[in-house]
């Protein structure tokens, strides 16, 4: 049963009334598929479509964002701000606050998407607020590119575009490759640090003259595992973010073009489609791994070890990053799949 949410929908139907009434333009949602895209504006000039468009994200409720002097701060995946900037198309993202009557906006681009830390973040002003003074500033950035890959989201294809989607979806079984990597990597940190754990137990049992020297090493060790474990699972986490992005994008435009064509998804994709079904499943499971993992890490106490500390710091930080793209990926898999 597909799900609904009053809130989004509230974001939803401002945007649409905005959109219609105060700027006269054409809005069109995006009904089979609203999880990287909620819906598509066209240009009107003279009451004449344009063909000129642009993309729209919505976001609704102040759940979504952090609040700053100057405006709201979103932070998106590594997946969303690989899927946003390989459009064709310009895209914005409307920040609506039900409880205050405020909507705002701002363009996705590259430059407006800032990396904080180990995240993307992108800011949206107080004093661009989403009305009629918008038209401007929407005009400027409007896009004239009706080329062939604009077209495939208006259901225009030809038989090699379709097997170059098909081909992009086999991206996201090699996602779930770089899950398996990640997973093994934990296990064999987790094995590493018992293992150390348990010569800390001896050493306290036993007590030697070297004691110190010997704690200090076993911490010594313990960070240069940790830190290598941190980049390699980092690496892992961008090459999976990087490769959902290409195969979730390719979903999107082969439901697209299912539904506008009236075909069935088994018959397009064939066996690939059971692998995909499995994914949410994949993805929730190794979340409990790696959250459980992270509160552990956290237990582990430092002792005064400057070099242990900061390993662990970064540890912790890699962990946040890789649940919070898992979380991402499992919330826009299973959306995907309540269109079906």
């Amino acid at each position: 049963m597909n799900r609904y949410n009053s809130t989004e929908r509230l974001g939803v139907n401002e945007t649409e009334k905005i959109v219609i009434k105060n700027l006269g333009w054409i809005f069109r949602e995006q009904p089979i598929v609203d999880v990287g895209l909620d819906a598509i504006i066209e240009q009107v000039e003279n009451g004449e479509p344009t063909g000129k468009f642009i993309a729209v994200q919505i976001k609704s409720g102040s759940g979504n964002f952090y609040r700053t002097e100057k405006g709201l701060s979103h932070y998106v995946t590594n997946i969303h701000y690989n899927y946003w900037l390989d459009l064709c198309i310009p895209i914005i993202l409307i920040a609506h606050i039900p409880e205050e009557g405020k909507t705002y906006w701002q363009e996705i681009t590259e430059s407006n998407l800032k990396k904080n830390k180990k995240r993307w973040k992108i800011e949206i002003p107080f004093k661009q607020e989403f009305n009629e003074k918008s038209i401007n500033k929407l005009i400027k950035i409007v896009s004239d590119k009706n080329d062939q890959k604009f077209d495939i989201y208006r259901g225009r294809v030809d038989s090699g575009e379709f097997e170059d989607i098909i081909e992009d979806l086999a991206t996201i079984n090699d996602a779930t490759v770089c899950i398996n990597n990640i997973t093994a990597l934990m296990n064999q940190q987790t094995e590493d640090t018992n293992n150390k754990t348990k010569r800390f137990q001896l050493l306290n049992e036993d007590k030697p003259l070297n004691y110190m020297n010997e704690v200090s090493k076993i911490y010594k060790a313990l960070s240069k595992d940790m830190n290598l474990t941190a980049k390699r699972t980092e690496t892992e986490v961008e090459l999976f973010s990087q490769l959902y992005s290409i195969g979730f994008s390719a979903f999107e435009k082969l439901l697209i073009n299912l539904s506008i064509f009236n075909l069935k998804l088994k018959d397009i994709a064939g066996g690939d489609i059971n692998a995909i079904k499995n994914v949410p499943n994949q993805i929730d499971y190794a979340l409990t791994q790696f959250i459980y993992l992270r509160e552990t890490v956290k237990e582990v106490p430092a002792n005064n070890q400057v070099a242990f500390k900061e390993a662990k710091k970064q540890y912790i930080e890699v962990l946040d990053l890789l649940i919070f793209e898992m979380e991402g990926a499992s919330e826009m898999t299973k959306r995907i799949f309540e269109k079906l």
